[in-house]
């Protein structure tokens, strides 16, 4: 198994860095502007070398590089880190019992017995 890396890249102009934006996005990696010149990518199941071509292909210069914690792909996957819980979910202290208890009249009911 590859694993999964972050590579952050400088580009001499924002046009390059543009296009290589571009590419990178129609053959499935998920770049991301850090200004107009500097660019990163998460790869994870895609192919290293190509995205490494890609942004030297267009005057792009690798400023760093690290690898990924595996758990921190899922979180970053999907936005974990982005839900929002409304407080007053959290906050089951602030609920009335009164809020907690059905309603008597609402439920219906069935006898046990046979028929």
């Amino acid at each position: 198994m590859n694993m999964p890396m972050a590579i952050l890249f400088d580009f001499v102009d924002s046009d390059n860095a543009d296009q290589a934006f571009s590419l990178l996005q129609e053959l499935g990696y998920d770049p991301a502007m850090h200004n107009p010149t500097r660019l990163h990518i998460h790869v994870i199941g895609e192919d290293l070398t190509s995205a490494l071509e890609i942004c030297q292909a267009h005057g792009g210069t690798l400023v760093e590089q690290s690898t990924i914690q595996e758990e921190l792909i899922a979180s970053t996957a999907y936005g974990l880190d982005a839900i929002t819980i409304p407080a007053h979910l959290v906050n089951e202290d602030l609920v009335d019992d009164e809020e907690l208890l059905p309603d008597i009249g609402d439920m219906s009911s069935f006898s046990g017995g046979r028929e």
